[in-house]
């Protein structure tokens, strides 16, 4: 598996504020790009 540091910024935002949605907003990014990631790991 290759882990990139915007993966684990991802990771570490969902944990952080404990949902995708608020998670994105931190990412700026929308949730459906937060999702791809999260299928992508």
């Amino acid at each position: 598996m290759h882990l990139e540091l915007r993966h684990l910024r991802t990771i570490k935002a969902i944990h952080d504020t404990g949902g995708l949605a608020r998670a994105a907003d931190i990412l700026n990014i929308t949730q459906s790009a937060l999702s791809h990631q999260i299928k992508g790991l």
